[in-house]
């Protein structure tokens, strides 16, 4: 439900407080009990939903949850007065149908539907729970678990859900049937625990946000997961498992049920891997664009977290590549019109936006400025594009299918920040682009995230892909997905799975193998996993390698409808023959989903109590609400309690800055009026093209609000008083965050650095020092090793993120003809030059 407000369609917000709702009656649902296994790098997911009907009337409860995409919702079930009731999918009108038409009989049905616009977004509707009954609804999902860069696992529940952007309506709606309120404001109790197997010992089972309590069994192969504390919603429940071998294969063949239809009946291999491909040295080429999302729910920690991200992409460039910086809003921006080469002038202009940036862009239009880029002509083979990003979109589909389109020449790689961002849309959008994707909760530092996608991103891809079996006699397969990726990243896991055929699981099977062939830099590669054909005994009865088959295929006939259906709305007239082929993918789509019994964009879960008495009464709907951490909505909320717009839940919202404490009409940018052409013009005095501060001058200026000076104006420390600058730099401590950065910051392009009252300042090292030829002769050459020295003693512990400036430093050093080995020269400096 949205209220008119005269400019965007802002959703209500719950003013439920303890247990009772908006209008004082009591919310149904009373608790949220969810367990979790763990085998290897599978999930399965058990959430139970309790509802009690305290009222004199029968209700109808709504409620609407994010789950983590990819997850293959299998079942739903309910136990009602004692009856145990499962339901069934059906085409997703046909299930609303029965629904209704159950519910309008009086009796008591169950509805569990994919929201429309983001898979990652369900809603659950009870109808006809009678007066003084309990319910319990079940609903159970298997998942894949992502690895990240360390090997660890990474278990996310999603617990907040936000607003989504949605350009047509120009502001933020909600997910269908959703009422938000504040976390504090939760009114159901929470439980949850998980049991962890391995196939190899665990080394450790970890959150980044609350305590828990691990318990070890059968030798450190199971571990035994609960909540130390009590949680408080404000953020995503995550777990972080860490294996002793993490980066082991893993191989399971499940067995098909006769009794079963489609794939559920055949037997089905699934084996997931990482192909060893770091070997090869990182590109010095390529073209790497930064797409930043400067939205006003980036601001504060955020923005500040992502322009630190945005120096160290900025410093970390290969010498001979292009590169360019996106920012966008209701609106978007451009460094430059075009990707332009990596040189001293170009990276001096994106310095300084970087150190003038702000989330003063307001809404979330994603699909415009991508749309820019990807259509440019590709500057320096590959392109890789980065997105980081907080935000749901509510054209999500289309994006998506706007990057499949341009996926043979443009990788692209995708960072969503903080609690709630849509799991979705930042997975959807690098399975589409072949990148890498990566996530991260508000108070986490950005920086090693984003360097190592950078990393990703600079060793060459593996084209021209091609996946061949080597399976016993008289046993054949199927390969699922069917169609491979048109490109393949470094330390990309991949999972294949494999319907297989004339499997005896008495016979002693040879080792069968899988062979994994491309191109990387043109030069022919090959990765080949052996594995063993045997039946693990330890496979859950739900079959989870099954539901993840099932969801793979589902995704994959879904992008392509999407893909076909975004044609036919954008082109000139009605394609007959597009019409046919969404019709027949979509019917493909739901027979997979009903053999599978995985919910799908285009079926549901429903189940009628048909065994219950008729329901008398009139029935009343009641809406569970869900938390959400969107600062607007929360400021909302707050306001409609009669309080300050920060009083409540403060801990929940992402910290702010005293400036960027402002409302969506309080933005500069919230009644601008500009051509989109005005939008990407770079600072570049050549070519008719604008500077920063003039980015926005060819916009309606009736339609500019005024601006202060210092927003209006790109700070340039070249034109600050010295001495005041210098009383600036004592208040960096050693080992700040700040100084690392400003070190960074004032590396040459080539990799050095040079000799500056700013440097030794923050090196603690004298002129007399420098000049001294003991060492070496060069006092830049001196200097540079000094800062090496300097990063590796006060900095170790955030090498990931200064790694490849480092390469780039030694590499240049390595380039001077120096008399020794550049390690043993950092070793004399360290000894001898930092005292401090």
């Amino acid at each position: 439900m949205s209220v008119d407000t005269g400019k965007e369609s802002v959703p209500k917000l719950s003013k439920c407080c303890g247990l009772t709702a908006p209008n004082g009656v009591t919310v149904p649902l009373k608790s949220i009990e969810v367990e979790v296994h763990v085998k290897g790098y599978l999930a399965e997911v058990v959430t139970k939903l309790q509802y009690t009907n305290t009222e004199e009337n029968p209700i109808e409860a709504l409620f609407t949850f994010p789950v983590d995409d990819g997850s293959a919702v299998y079942q739903f079930e309910a136990d009602i007065d004692g009856r145990h009731i499962v339901a069934e999918i059906q085409e997703r009108e046909q299930a609303i149908l029965t629904y209704k038409d159950s519910v309008d009989k009086g009796k008591t049905a169950m509805l569990l539907k994919e929201d429309t616009k983001s898979s990652d977004t369900f809603q659950c509707t009870l109808g006809n729970l009678p007066p003084g009954k309990d319910a319990v609804l079940k609903v159970s999902f298997v998942n894949e678990l992502p690895q990240e860069a360390d090997g660890k696992l990474r278990f996310t529940l999603p617990t907040v859900l936000n607003p989504r952007y949605a350009p047509d309506a120009g502001g933020s709606i909600t997910a269908e049937g959703a009422t938000y309120i504040p976390p504090c404001a939760v009114p159901y109790k929470f439980k949850f625990m998980a049991s962890v197997e391995g196939y190899h010992k665990i080394k450790a089972v970890t959150s980044d946000k609350l305590s828990l309590k691990v318990e070890m069994e059968r030798e450190e192969k199971l571990a035994k997961v609960l909540l130390g504390e009590e949680f408080k919603f404000d953020h995503d429940l995550t777990l972080y498992i860490e294996y002793s071998e993490p980066f082991q294969p893993q191989v399971v063949l499940e067995n098909g049920d006769p009794g079963r239809e489609g794939l559920l009946k055949e037997d089905l291999l699934m084996v997931s891997f990482h192909p060893d491909l770091k070997q090869v040295s990182m590109s010095n080429s390529g073209e790497y664009i930064f797409i930043i999302d400067r939205s006003g729910s980036m601001s504060g920690d955020r923005i500040k977290n992502a322009k630190e991200a945005l120096l160290l992409f900025l410093k970390s460039l290969p010498q001979s590549c292009h590169f360019n910086v996106v920012s966008f809003g209701s609106q978007f921006s451009c460094l430059f019109k075009g990707s332009e080469p990596y040189s001293e002038k170009s990276l001096k202009e994106a310095l300084l936006l970087q150190k003038a940036m702000e989330a003063d862009m307001v809404g979330t239009r994603m699909y415009e400025p991508l749309e820019h880029v990807l259509k440019a002509n590709v500057k320096n083979q590959p392109r890789n594009v980065f997105l980081l990003t907080d935000g749901d979109v509510g054209n999500s589909a289309a994006v998506i299918s706007l990057i499949k389109s341009h996926c043979s020449i443009t990788r692209v790689f995708a960072l969503g920040i903080g609690a709630g961002v849509s799991t979705s849309l930042v997975k959807g959008v690098v399975r589409a682009g072949n990148g890498v994707a990566e996530f991260i909760s508000d108070d986490a530092r950005i920086q090693p995230k984003i360097v190592s996608l950078l990393k990703c991103a600079m060793q060459p891809a593996v084209t021209n892909l091609e996946v061949t079996w080597d399976l016993p006699m008289g046993v054949s397969l199927v390969s699922i997905p069917t169609e491979l990726p048109a490109m393949l990243t470094v330390s990309q896991r991949l999972t294949f799975f494999a319907l297989l055929k004339g499997v005896d699981m008495n016979t002693v099977y040879a080792p069968s193998t899988l062979t994994l062939k491309g191109l990387q830099n043109n030069d022919p590669i090959t990765f080949t996993l052996t594995f063993t054909l045997c039946d693990d005994e330890k496979v859950s009865k739900s079959a989870p390698v099954h539901r993840l088959a099932t969801k793979v295929q589902i995704k994959q006939l879904q992008d392509v409808e999407a893909a076909v259906q975004r044609e036919i709305e954008t082109g000139w007239q009605l394609q007959s023959d597009k019409t046919d082929k969404v019709k027949d993918l979509r019917k493909q789509i739901v027979d997979v989903s009903r053999h599978g019994n995985i919910v799908s964009k285009f079926t549901s879960f429903v189940a009628v109590d048909t065994e219950g008495e008729k329901v008398q009464g009139k029935l009343e709907r009641r809406s569970c609400p869900i938390p959400t951490v969107s600062e607007e909505f929360i400021k909302g909320f707050n306001k409609s309690m009669g309080q300050s717009p920060y009083a409540i839940c403060d801990s929940a919202m992402p910290k702010r800055s005293a400036h960027t404490m402002m409302t969506m009409d309080q933005s500069p940018y919230a009644s601008a009026s500009c051509d989109k052409k005005s939008m990407y013009q770079s600072p570049n005095a050549k070519c008719g093209k604008k500077s920063m501060g003039d980015v926005y001058a060819s916009c309606d200026k009736k339609a500019m609000p005024k601006r202060s000076a210092h927003r209006m104006m790109i700070p340039s420390p070249a034109r600050e008083d010295y001495e005041n600058e210098m009383e600036k730099l004592k208040a960096v401590s050693v080992g700040s965050d700040q100084m690392m950065l400003e070190v960074i910051t004032l590396q040459e392009l080539a990799g050095n650095w040079t000799v500056s009252s700013r440097l030794t300042w923050f090196l603690k090292i004298s002129n007399e020092q420098l000049k001294s030829k003991e060492i070496v002769a060069d006092d830049t050459v001196l200097v540079t090793l000094v800062v090496i020295a300097w990063l590796r003693k006060h900095y170790g512990h955030r090498q990931d993120e200064w790694e490849i400036i480092e390469t780039k430093a030694v590499k240049w050093l390595g380039q001077q003809g120096l008399q020794r080995p550049v390690e043993e020269l950092i070793t004399l400096v360290t000894a001898n030059m930092l005292t401090a």
